[in-house]
């Protein structure tokens, strides 16, 4: 069987019953795309979060995958960066991965104070928050423990820490680990306003997605659309919007 024909046939499938199961279903290549589709797509992205969220101004949102290697924290930083750029907002981007997070290298942040640091003493937040250049965008890097902190999360002050960032910022975005990597994505989802399920194309099970989509949702968690990142087109792309 071609892989044009193989194509063809899951475009079909995915059009008549991943949407169903999966709520919004957003298609992104980010690996294969110029600065200017990019871009496009991370607005897109934007206008659907938006017409989810109509009565809600400063918003903290969740990008989450279910396992590494789903790109979940390259969609997060070019969310982050159209935000700022794009749309003007004042944004910042929360690194809550303590096991690989890789914000701080890849913004040089050299600040090992950390949003926890900051979440502890609230005097900490200044020094806990880095802004990348002159722009509107800013990073937090996440903690250097990878001692587990469920009494963390379950404290009065970890909801109001997050009210407060809202009044800070116009956009709040947590760049957050796998849930088969930390539960800590479970208990950071019920906190936030929305949650951005990030799945890898033709990897990541479909069974796989709607568990952590189940999961996410029985904390509490409001899911508000699936990203389908990597995915690779056997057929002129244009093709797949009339299947």
């Amino acid at each position: 069987m071609s892989k044009i024909y193989e194509a063809l046939e899951q475009a079909h499938r995915q059009k008549t019953t991943s949407t169903a199961n999966l709520d919004v279903v957003i298609y992104r290549d980010l690996a294969q795309k110029d600065e200017m589709e990019m871009s496009q797509e991370m607005l897109s992205l934007y206008k659907v979060i938006e017409a989810v969220l109509p009565d809600t101004s400063n918003r903290v949102l969740q990008f989450v995958g279910s396992s590494l290697g789903e790109g979940t924290s390259t969609v997060a930083r070019e969310f982050a960066k159209i935000a700022a750029e794009r749309i003007g907002l004042s944004v910042l981007l929360v690194d809550a991965d303590r096991y690989q997070g890789t914000l701080s290298q890849f913004y040089s942040v050299a600040s090992q104070r950390s949003w926890i640091d900051a979440l502890h003493e609230s005097g900490e937040l200044k020094r806990a928050v880095h802004r990348v250049s002159e722009s509107e965008l800013y990073v937090s890097p996440a903690s250097n423990s990878s001692v587990p902190t469920p009494e963390l999360f379950n404290s009065p002050r970890f909801a109001g820490f997050w009210e407060k960032l809202k009044m800070e910022f116009d956009l709040v975005l947590i760049d957050s680990p796998p849930l088969t990597v930390s539960p800590d994505a479970l208990a950071l989802a019920s906190k936030v306003d929305g949650v951005v399920l990030v799945v890898e194309a033709e990897k990541t099970k479909w069974r796989t997605a709607r568990h952590t989509r189940e999961q996410i949702q029985r904390v509490g968690g409001n899911i508000l659309g699936i990203v389908l990142n990597k995915r690779r087109y056997y057929i002129p792309q244009s093709i797949y919007k009339y299947l």
